[in-house]
């Protein structure tokens, strides 16, 4: 009874929406009559009042389900309130297909998943923000030897390390244009240009750029050729993102079958829903149905853990 409600409550709102969008009378009618905004521009309206709106709930309740600093690691250009918007409108959309088909199936194991699959579509937000943000930083530590060797080229040219570094933050590709150019402001308000380096290090858990930081620190105090220093670290982070490549390339067998694995009997699982409902049904009528499936998940989740471990090689 509950999901019939909650699905009727969805199906409620996304007519709402779009009679506010479409509707001759309504706000985005009259807006884009009056400034001349198409609709485009008046559904674009719509969803960033939205976000202002979510916004300011978040900072009243002191909700922090993602900050604007995440984002920024993750190269998303969206404020916190609209990403919890646009997860909202997806968790809607989601679960009101989802209700459909399982109301079309009938079967109880068909509103478990259901249930399942709107519970993890904004956990998959949070998955898909961390994703992105080691996509980000590897991108980053791959570009780094490149970057050393403008900044040591400006230097060589005669421009001083802030200014070397000022034209790397426009001439480098993402993400270390956007990198340095919060160095270079930084600096620009006040701070020493060797913690400014130091806190994008941290930022993006870069141990190669920490040893720039400090090389730059060393150079400050007892002097020296910079330029012939920030070669070397190149050099060497140069050596280390070759080995780092071919320690990807000898793991991918393993990483790729612990995928599979962990993948199999969760489609197992949802290609018998499919096809045969009743199946299943055992595992959640029954007492025993249930213990075998809390054993099941338990051993699923350290089996999960386990091969991750494995598969993932630090140095």
């Amino acid at each position: 009874m509950l999901l019939w409600i909650g699905f009727a409550v969805c199906a409620l709102a996304l007519v709402l929406a779009l009679l506010a969008l479409l509707a001759p009378g309504s706000f985005s009618g009259r807006q884009s009559r009056r400034t001349g905004v198409s609709r485009a521009g008046a559904l674009r309206l719509l969803g960033d009042r939205a976000a202002d709106a979510t916004d300011a709930a978040m900072q009243r309740r002191g909700l922090s389900f993602v900050t604007l600093d995440d984002l920024e690691l993750a190269g998303v250009r969206m404020r916190p309130g609209g990403y919890v918007v646009l997860l909202a409108v997806i968790t809607a959309a989601v679960a009101l297909v989802g209700a459909v088909i399982a109301a079309w199936m009938g079967a109880p194991l068909a509103w478990l998943l259901y249930l399942a699959l709107v519970i993890m579509v904004p956990l998959g937000g949070r998955v898909v923000l961390g994703y992105l943000t080691r996509q980000r930083r590897a991108k980053f530590a791959d570009q780094l030897d490149d970057t050393l060797q403008l900044i040591s080229s400006g230097l060589r040219a005669g421009h001083s390390l802030a200014r070397a570094i000022d034209a790397v933050s426009r001439e480098a590709e993402s993400p270390t244009a956007e990198e340095f150019a919060r160095i270079i402001n930084e600096n620009r308000l006040g701070m020493d240009l060797g913690e400014a380096i130091m806190r994008c290090a941290r930022r993006m858990r870069s141990d190669d750029l920490a040893w720039t930081s400090q090389a730059v620190d060393i150079h400050r105090e007892v002097g020296g050729n910079l330029s012939e220093v920030l070669d070397h670290v190149a050099e060497t982070i140069r050596e280390r993102n070759q080995i780092r490549r071919q320690v990807a390339t000898l793991s991918s067998e393993g990483r790729i079958s612990a995928n599979v694995l962990m993948a199999l009997p969760i489609g197992i699982a949802v290609i018998l829903s499919v096809i045969s409902p009743g199946y299943l049904a055992v595992f959640i009528s029954t007492p025993i149905g249930w213990v075998m499936v809390g054993v099941s998940v338990v051993l699923f989740v350290v089996g999960a853990i386990w091969m991750r471990a494995i598969t993932r090689i630090r140095f």
